[in-house]
């Protein structure tokens, strides 16, 4: 009996940590509105900035937000194609721009590597297709 408790605890503290960390959050919250970014891989965003450091949010929004917000500190971004769940030079990219589909949040800037894809999908789902330059425009006149 004492050697079955002794292996329970044995294994108790060895797995403690694994079940810690797990239960610490590893969640990567999105770091402008703070949504679990892990649920929404479709339309994940990362910003870099020009110290290297990396920003995870949620979708377009949020992302053009945080361009906006750190103007001359902002490097760079990656978006993730609709689709296909690939990330691409965001500023290479198209965008659907309120469309009947919401997949982060409204009103919605919805991303894609090639403006093929993102014609399409705005013929069948409604929404107005932008460049980068423009969601940014368009994005920088809603936070005024």
């Amino acid at each position: 009996m004492q050697i079955l408790l002794l292996l329970f605890f044995f294994v108790l503290i060895f797995s403690l940590p694994s079940v810690l960390s797990a239960q610490a959050g590893e969640i990567e919250r999105c770091i402008v509105c703070g949504m679990d970014v892990s649920k929404y891989p479709h339309t994940r965003y990362v910003v870099k900035t020009i110290d290297g450091k990396k920003y995870a949010t949620c979708g377009v929004q949020c992302g053009l937000t945080l361009n906006l917000r750190f103007k001359d500190q902002w490097k760079s971004a990656m978006a993730s194609d609709l689709l296909s769940n690939q990330s691409f030079d965001a500023k290479k990219g198209f965008y659907v721009y309120r469309s009947s589909v919401i997949t982060d949040m409204a009103p919605g800037f919805i991303s894609f590597k090639n403006i093929i894809n993102a014609e399409k999908f705005a013929k069948g789902f409604g929404g107005q297709v932008v460049t980068y330059e423009h969601a940014l425009k368009i994005w920088q006149k809603q936070m005024d």
